[in-house]
């Protein structure tokens, strides 16, 4: 029987022994807009009524009584879209990290609750049980993320719930408190790179970070031959990719864009002295047993020894060296276009730079004071 209702028509047959002896079975398969199977079984009396009951199932006719069809849950299309849709534009770690949180924080508390049935009274309550179990604020915002983004998508394109339903976990969180970035001056810059603690290795790597921008997935990937001594440029065509669970690989940098940074003549020569007599696949900072790519937590553990032995600000990150690098060129190199300074650091858009990377330096104060002084002043 299971094969005659799994033929997409149906079937209608008389029972011939036990107690609905006499009676009409209907089993019926239906297949909604994602794939999903959902069985029917009803046993009638009279025939008359199972067949009327099979020709409106088989006409696609929408009675509630008679599909008893369930409504698409949170958990059926956070899962749709991840199959369906996230691979699309997004890639594997990304789709893999959203499916993991989904499962650890979301599935137990909402995954079987129809997206229908959603509310913000049952989000609110969702976010507090995150808060209680001591979830971080920037863990639940991630999860927040995810969620709101699924939903959103749940309302267009694919009208699996009304345009009219608002979505109910853009509901406001907690903010986490912002770690204070640090932002050096040129002359805390120097000052750093010519620290007479540093060997040449460590000198270069803070070097690159300083004097390029660039990120540590960057760096940790880079090899000779992306030191273009030459043409005083450095090809930036690839990064470690961290996988979720800290599988790390070598992919391309982040957005996938390849650029160009320049290279000036002080990181080049710091450069030239740290890769001197290497071939050109080498890796610039290797693992101790083979030229592969060094694991991000031993690049973290000798940049904190640069830290120390530089005198750099407590807690400074490989990042900060991006900001403090770009927000320079930002306040005090008006010469340098936007776009010349976008292909440098691998930014996709100016308001990338403005909203993010720039910082108070009092040379660039000083700038501003002496041109007001100048042109509106009375000296």
């Amino acid at each position: 029987m299971a094969k005659r209702a799994d033929n997409l028509e149906g079937s209608l047959i008389e029972i011939q022994s036990g107690k609905h002896a006499g009676k009409f079975r209907v089993q019926f398969t239906q297949i909604d807009e994602l794939g999903h199977r959902n069985r029917i079984d009803r046993i009638f009396t009279r025939k008359t009524d199972a067949r009327s009951f099979l020709h409106d199932l088989r006409h696609g006719a929408r009675v509630e009584s008679a599909s008893k069809k369930k409504e698409l849950t949170l958990a059926a299309w956070f899962a749709w879209l991840a199959e369906n849709d996230w691979t699309e534009t997004l890639a594997v770690v990304t789709i893999t990290q959203r499916q993991r949180r989904f499962a650890k924080y979301v599935q137990l508390h909402l995954g079987g609750v129809p997206l229908s049935k959603l509310d913000p009274l049952t989000v609110r309550a969702f976010y507090k049980q995150l808060r209680n179990q001591g979830l971080s604020d920037n863990l639940i915002i991630s999860v927040k993320g995810d969620l709101v983004r699924a939903f959103n998508q749940a309302v267009t394109p694919y009208a699996r719930v009304p345009a009219t339903m608002a979505n109910p976990f853009r509901l406001p969180l907690q903010r986490p408190k912002p770690r204070d970035a640090v932002a050096l001056s040129p002359e805390e810059i120097k000052r750093a790179l010519a620290s007479p603690n540093l060997d040449a290795g460590r000198r270069a790597m803070l070097a690159l970070f300083l004097l390029s921008g660039v990120r540590l997935g960057e760096l940790v990937a880079m090899t000779v031959g992306q030191l273009r001594f030459a043409a005083d440029l450095i090809v930036i065509d690839r990064a470690l990719v961290v996988a979720f669970g800290g599988k790390q690989s070598v992919g391309l940098p982040k957005g996938g864009k390849t650029r160009n940074a320049v290279m000036c003549p002080t990181l080049k020569g710091l450069l030239q002295e740290h890769v001197q007599g290497r071939d050109q696949d080498a890796y610039l900072w290797p693992a101790a047993s083979e030229n592969i790519p060094r694991m991000k937590k031993l690049v973290y553990a000798t940049w904190r020894t640069i830290v120390r032995d530089a005198e750099l600000p407590v807690g400074m990150s490989p990042h900060d060296c991006r900001l403090s690098h770009i927000n320079a060129i930002e306040k005090l190199m008006p010469e340098v276009s936007q776009t010349t300074l976008k292909e440098h650091v691998g930014h996709a858009a100016t308001g990338v730079t403005e909203s993010n990377y720039t910082r108070p330096i009092t040379a660039s104060q000083k700038i501003l004071r002496d041109n007001i002084e100048r042109i509106l002043g009375q000296s």
